[in-house]
């Protein structure tokens, strides 16, 4: 979101994506690649040690890129048949915006809480009982957010879900 409080098109184009009940190309992207970066920072020592023992090396190197290759394959046969699912959620207290480590929690109108393993949307100015749209996925025992925005936002409309959610795979709550 810029400063004046409209919507980036990037995140207009991903509500406009998951309204439907579908990841957007972009999000899709993120969700399967999410782990290179941290197989890349611990593969560097590896592959500078491997490097070393001439063909050997070569073939560890080769055998690491087909698991990376793996990983990513995995990645995206889950999270194309992951089912995006739609809630109103309410912030429970203000979060701290330096604590980036920390987890999303938020809840629903019942109370209960729901814990975002990662979260793919911008973070939002939330305010405590806030209520807002969420659209994540849920895959490998984990929840992400992929899009979260105040119900009393102004361009609040693009994100409520289309009448072909559900038809089109999504999985929709009621308040």
């Amino acid at each position: 979101m810029t400063r004046s409080g409209k919507l980036t098109r990037e995140m207009r184009n991903d509500l406009e994506r998951n309204r439907e009940g579908k990841l957007s190309s972009r999000q899709w992207l993120q969700l399967i690649t999410e782990p290179l970066t941290t197989l890349l920072l611990l593969s560097v020592p590896l592959i500078l040690l491997v490097a070393r023992y001439g063909v050997a090396g070569r073939v560890i190197v080769l055998l690491l890129i087909a698991g990376f290759l793996l990983t990513i394959g995995m990645r995206a046969v889950l999270f194309a048949r992951a089912r995006l699912s739609y809630r109103v959620l309410y912030a429970d207290g203000l979060p701290s915006r330096w604590k980036f480590w920390r987890k999303t929690t938020l809840s629903d109108k019942s109370g209960e809480a729901f814990r975002f393993d990662h979260r793919l949307g911008e973070r939002l100015k939330l305010k405590p009982d806030q209520a807002s749209h969420a659209y994540y996925v849920e895959a490998g025992g984990r929840r992400i957010l992929l899009n979260l925005i105040p119900k009393r936002h102004p361009q609040a409309d693009l994100a409520e879900p289309s009448d072909n959610f559900e038809r089109l795979g999504g999985k929709l709550y009621a308040d």
